[in-house]
């Protein structure tokens, strides 16, 4: 049996992932500030806590039946201030729960894992990693960072059977961003932008973890993959116009 510690688990996106991941038969143990957390079902566990608290990691980690051979972190801290306004404080807190949080996660998993056992680590990044948007600098340097975590992780865990991986969603239609797609004008414009020329649901993504996850991406490791419609392979010049019909 598969043990997997979600991390940000009753988000938009960490709920379809602990979803897909019990539906395969793993046992999950879930961990988010949100008291919801407690309302998932078919979790193993379930805590609600601060992911940047190492104590809370901690007990997620010995709540589990076994040794947790996933884990996944979903964890942002939102932001949106201009780039010479953001605070040292509020640039700690984005890095502290974007990106940090990710590395204690993953340094416990690794600790944890028994020799020749080997892991899975995916986390969730995100296409402003690889351009920007006006208010939102401290979410993108922290996105990019969880880049950098990975390969420097594939290259020091590698050895030991530890697998790290980036899933980089484009535009994800949750309730966090419900105010801009469920408005037609905006979501016309959203979709425009990407060239399937719709929106992301959260099963996709969960569909792409639970792929880095198991064993049929065994030899996948440092990469950072975009599932994002196409919207990075757009150049910034094209005009995308809305589909016909739409």
């Amino acid at each position: 049996m598969t043990t997997a510690l979600v991390l940000g688990a009753a988000g938009g996106v960490g709920r379809a992932v602990v979803a897909r991941l019990i539906a395969a038969g793993t046992e999950v143990v879930a961990v988010d500030q949100q008291p919801t957390v407690r309302q998932l079902p078919g979790v193993t566990a379930a805590f609600e806590g601060d992911a940047t608290d190492a104590d809370v990691i901690a007990r997620a980690f010995d709540a589990a039946p076994e040794p947790p051979s996933v884990l996944v972190h979903a964890l942002l801290w939102e932001l949106r201030a201009p780039l010479a306004e953001v605070t040292p404080a509020q640039w700690h807190r984005v890095f502290d729960v974007g990106l940090v949080s990710a590395w204690q996660a993953a340094a416990e998993l690794v600790r944890r894992t028994p020799e020749g056992a080997g892991a899975s680590v995916v986390l969730i990044g995100s296409v402003h990693a690889h351009g920007a948007a006006p208010g939102c600098a401290p979410y993108a340097v922290a996105k990019a960072g969880l880049g950098a975590l990975a390969r420097a992780a594939a290259t020091e865990w590698g050895p030991l059977g530890v697998r790290t991986n980036v899933v980089e969603p484009g535009f994800v239609a949750i309730e966090r961003n419900a105010h801009r797609w469920r408005d037609p004008v905006e979501r016309k414009r959203i979709e425009a932008a990407h060239p399937l020329g719709r929106l992301c649901s959260p099963a996709e993504i969960a569909e792409v973890v639970a792929f880095l996850a198991g064993p049929s991406s065994g030899y996948v490791n440092g990469v950072c993959l975009p599932v994002d419609g196409g919207s990075l392979a757009v150049l910034p010049e094209v005009n995308r116009q809305p589909p016909r019909g739409s």
